[in-house]
């Protein structure tokens, strides 16, 4: 029997459930995706495989009448390592996979797509695929792009950090440390400096900026009698604002280069996967979707109040938000406080509550497609607020 004679009949739940027992790292998630594409194709869904030489990633197309405008869906389906999808994305890839083939049948012109976007949680090769994908152009012939996020809460214009990991390798001169210790020059004391420095940056940064800057010494030494010859920190840069995240890795660099310089060791610094941008905040579209939310009983907080909330991540869904108008909306499947990437989200991702809060994102994600394709109003305040430089 064919993975397309299996699917052909699976509904959004059980395409969820199955995904979930999957459990996928990402850029490994071939079984995964394989089923999302036989979903889409058997509901008449064009399949590109491999999108954009990702082994994992697709793009599945149905154009209806006219094909414009277009709206596209983006699908995660990877797990976490060790844990599986404790952050729900079984739900973000039944959600896009069913918003769009509802949003076909609905619509009567319009281009709908699914992306498939793997690693979004950066465990593997193809970490961040949606910045590939929105780099080399794969949403500059779309209109709008959805997608969801499931969580303790609902939401829409959760924001998010930049992003950008390094890492450090400070090299110095090995000597035994009672024989000869003045000619030892120690990779660890260079380390030791940096993790020290750079903790006196964070009293003389900007508060509004969110600046947060994480790191640990992954290396420092081999054995307590030898000069360290070589220490290797990695470090995670992250703030709101983009612009300023170039002037913190700017500070950053300095701090390690003067550190080299006061320990007399050399130093190399390697970008650790791609940026995560900040995400470009649509108030037209979000506050469009917060009524078809109250509409159907759902308590969702006002654009405002969401946006003033101190931002807690970082996502590659935040980079489309850069090049064309885009909103990942937050639907809870659990309650308040509940800790992600844990246990009890793991469990959350697969219970009743999360089936209805998936069926009613569906509902909505598809009705705003099809809002979107009719109502030329619509489309145009959403354009307006894209290039409007206060969104």
């Amino acid at each position: 029997m064919t993975h397309l004679e299996r699917t052909e009949d699976m509904d959004y739940w059980q395409l969820a459930i199955k995904i979930h027992e999957l459990s996928e790292v990402g850029s490994k998630e071939f079984e995964s995706s394989r089923i999302l594409m036989d979903v889409l194709k058997s509901h008449g869904f064009k399949i590109t495989e491999k999108y954009m030489n990702i082994p994992t990633a697709f793009k599945a197309e149905k154009v209806v009448g006219s094909g414009k405008p277009s709206v596209a869906f983006l699908a995660e389906y990877d797990a976490l390592p060790g844990i599986g999808h404790a952050c729900g994305h079984n739900l973000i890839a039944s959600s896009a996979v069913f918003s769009a083939i509802k949003s076909a049948e609905r619509i009567s012109n319009g281009t709908i797509a699914v992306y498939g976007t793997p690693d979004e949680e950066g465990s593997g090769e193809w970490a961040g695929s949606k910045i590939i994908m929105a780099d080399q152009g794969a949403f500059k012939n779309f209109d709008l792009v959805l997608g969801s996020h499931p969580g303790d809460r609902w939401n829409v214009g959760n924001q998010s950090l930049a992003v950008q990991d390094f890492e450090v390798t400070f090299r110095g001169k090995a000597a035994h440390e009672a024989a000869n210790p003045d000619s030892g020059r120690s990779a660890l004391d260079a380390a030791i400096l940096t993790y020290n420095a750079v903790n006196m940056m964070r009293q003389h940064v900007r508060r509004e900026a969110n600046f947060v800057m994480h790191g640990i010494i992954k290396e420092g030494g081999t054995a307590s009698n030898v000069t360290p010859e070589k220490a290797v920190l990695t470090y995670g840069i992250r703030t709101s604002d983009i612009q300023y995240h170039k002037e913190l890795v700017d500070r950053f660099t300095k701090i390690v280069e003067g550190c080299s310089i006061a320990t007399e060791t050399t130093y190399s610094i390697k970008k650790i996967g791609l940026l995560f941008s900040t995400t470009k905040i649509n108030p037209a579209l979000s506050n469009r979707i917060r009524e078809h939310l109250l509409a159907r009983g759902i308590s969702c907080p006002p654009l405002e109040e969401t946006i003033s909330e101190l931002p807690k991540g970082s996502t590659d869904f935040a980079n489309v938000s850069q090049v064309v108008p885009a909103l990942e909306v937050g639907f809870q499947i659990a309650s308040e406080g509940t800790p992600w990437h844990s246990r009890e989200s793991l469990e959350a991702a697969k219970t009743e509550r999360a089936k209805e809060a998936l069926a009613t994102m569906i509902e909505v994600l598809s009705d705003t497609a099809k809002e979107f394709t009719e109502n030329k109003e619509f489309r145009e305040r959403i354009q307006r607020d894209f290039y409007s430089k206060s969104a």
